[in-house]
């Protein structure tokens, strides 16, 4: 797993070693990031299971400034926390070990709206879903806003919640990437 674009590129990372974290493909992450690459410099980002923490130092990568990378594994903390001190972002990066969902329950309390999220929890359990129904819930993200979902092609999430709309939909085998805006 590396960096694949920006002032880290080719850069290698680490990654939990557990069968609960499910690297993202080098490919899908780039197709993910030339969709949102106008979006990313000086842009604020939550990465929801960050996993490695790859979406979010991708996104440091590229210019955004302020990234809080969550995760309630506490090895994929220290790996995200590795990662950070081997990329020198120490003062872009924020790392919580908590649960997702009561995270965004305390977001708007504890920062800015985010610019980006992504938004990448374990397959079947329907926690994509769920989620992102208490993102829009709680309106942490702002105007103009996108959070990129990766989940199983099995789990159906909806086309529109509140003011949060499906932008864009792609299927890689059993990986989908639905990439949603906030009007």
């Amino acid at each position: 797993m590396r960096i694949i674009g920006g002032q880290f590129r080719g850069r290698k990372l680490e990654r939990p070693l557990t069968d609960d974290v499910r690297p993202t493909k080098d490919r899908i992450r780039e197709a993910v990031f030339n969709i949102i690459a106008e979006k990313i410099p000086g842009s604020y980002v939550l990465d929801l299971y960050a996993g490695s923490g790859a979406f979010g130092l991708e996104a440091a990568s590229r210019g955004a400034e302020s990234i809080f990378s969550v995760d309630n594994d506490p090895k994929s903390v220290n790996v995200i926390r590795k990662n950070v001190e081997l990329l020198k972002v120490e003062n872009a990066v924020k790392i919580f070990q908590e649960d997702a969902q009561i995270f965004v329950e305390k977001a708007c309390k504890i920062s800015n709206k985010f610019d980006i999220i992504f938004l990448d929890p374990p397959y079947n359990r329907e926690l994509a879903k769920k989620t992102l129904i208490t993102i829009c819930k709680y309106d942490i993200l702002n105007a103009l806003g996108i959070i990129v979902v990766e989940h199983h092609a099995l789990e159906a999430l909806p086309e529109k919640i509140n003011d949060v709309n499906l932008l864009k939909q792609k299927t890689y085998k059993e990986t989908v990437i639905s990439i949603y805006i906030k009007k």
